[in-house]
């Protein structure tokens, strides 16, 4: 298991002082984000994708039941475990937290081991059963295969898969170091559910197969406003990454795989859509395929910038 980050958001100073020296000196040595307000603890949430949040059942402004609604609210917080911490004794408090979708409770005082243990057992669980991507928080492999299924099994269900892959990635990745490359996965999650959430329907799915390939499910009729704005999106702000000297060359230079100097453009976006709506399909592996052509279709295109190549085969 890879170094936990875990955010405590508690208005309390020495629960937050407390909190943070025990996990920083903990055998793991966690990584600690912490605030004492419920709405900057949201937008910590969505910025930073903790593995596990605790948070603080009564404080002002916005109570731990309200930022645990916002957090269940949004695509790019919903799958974090939360930890609420209370000293509250009230049965009611606590019916209405689990109905926001806290998972557990933990009673002030409380055990720094225990806090430890169970902060380890909650984020393996939920790495178990909810198969998310560790950088991202995103459903990773086994949920988007579940998904497809999921889909697949309803007969009369139409639905289209949008493969992202990023262009040039690998280059970025190798040029800026591997911090900035996940930085930059994790800001292509965010604008992505950034668009579901400005364009999708409720029952949309958005899934990090790993890397930087990403997996969107939804509708067929809803699926092109999707990726045009992903496309236009990535092309306006993808320039931010690269430092200004790049930025307006337009290009980094980097050792290839022969071990040749070779320009490599600012990264794009391609994309694959695989849809049942000419075509049966029958398996998550055969979705899978489809889409993964396509996107490969569509990067062997000799067009700048991003782009999106749909299935209209019938067979």
């Amino acid at each position: 298991m890879h170094r936990l980050k875990v955010l405590v958001v508690d208005d309390d100073p020495m629960i937050l002082k407390m909190v943070t020296t025990v996990l920083e000196n903990s055998s793991l040595g966690f990584e600690v984000l912490s605030t004492d307000k419920g709405r900057q603890g949201i937008e910590l949430a969505k910025s930073e994708i903790p593995d596990l949040i605790l948070l603080d059942l009564m404080m002002p402004e916005m109570d731990g039941i309200e930022v645990c609604e916002h957090l269940r609210a949004s695509r790019l917080t919903y799958l974090i475990p939360v930890i609420m911490l209370t000293a509250s004794a009230s049965s009611i408090h606590r019916l209405d937290a689990l109905r926001t979708g806290v998972d557990e409770y933990l009673s002030k005082p409380f055990d720094p081991e225990e806090l430890e243990a169970r902060i380890v057992g909650l984020v393996r669980r939920f790495r178990l059963t909810r198969a998310s991507n560790p950088l991202t928080g995103l459903p990773g492999n086994l949920a988007i295969e579940q998904e497809i299924h999921r889909r697949l099994s309803r007969d009369d269900e139409l639905f289209a898969c949008c493969y992202f892959d990023l262009d040039n990635f690998k280059a970025y990745n190798d040029y800026y170091g591997f911090e900035k490359g996940d930085e930059c996965l994790r800001w292509f999650a965010q604008i992505l559910i950034e668009a579901s959430e400005k364009l999708g329907q409720d029952d949309d799915f958005v899934g990090h197969i790993g890397g930087d390939d990403f997996i969107y499910i939804t509708r067929p009729e809803h699926f092109e406003p999707i990726c045009q704005h992903m496309c236009k999106t990535f092309d306006a702000e993808v320039g931010s990454l690269y430092n200004e000297v790049d930025r307006n060359q337009g290009f980094i230079r980097v050792t290839n795989r022969r071990d040749e100097m070779q320009e490599f453009p600012l990264m794009s976006v391609s994309i694959g859509v695989a849809t049942n709506e000419r075509r049966v399909l029958s398996s998550p592996l055969q979705v899978a395929e489809i889409a993964s052509e396509l996107k490969r279709a569509a990067k062997q295109r000799n067009v700048e910038g991003s782009q999106y190549i749909i299935d209209r085969r019938s067979s």
